[in-house]
């Protein structure tokens, strides 16, 4: 069980970092296109990775649960007899 934890762990890291450089790779050709500078496009990459990486962080589990319709349980009401 230690070890498919570590595997998830591992991978999740692994797709982090992909997604961030994908994410730089369209921010330097954006970045080239519209400023004629791969320089200010990897600034504007890294700042929305940024934020979406502290999004997710601390919001993510609110936003899965509010995606799935989840709803918080309360006690339930005993019907007096």
């Amino acid at each position: 069980m230690w070890e498919q934890i570590r595997s998830n762990q591992i991978r999740s890291v692994i797709l982090v970092i992909l997604m961030g450089l994908l994410l730089l790779a369209i921010g330097y050709f954006v970045g080239l296109y519209f400023f004629d500078s791969g320089t200010a496009g990897l600034v504007i990459a890294l700042v929305v990775w940024g934020i979406m990486n502290l999004v997710a962080l601390f919001q993510g589990d609110s936003i899965i649960l509010g995606m799935s319709g989840a709803r918080k349980i309360g006690p339930k009401t005993i019907p007096s007899l």
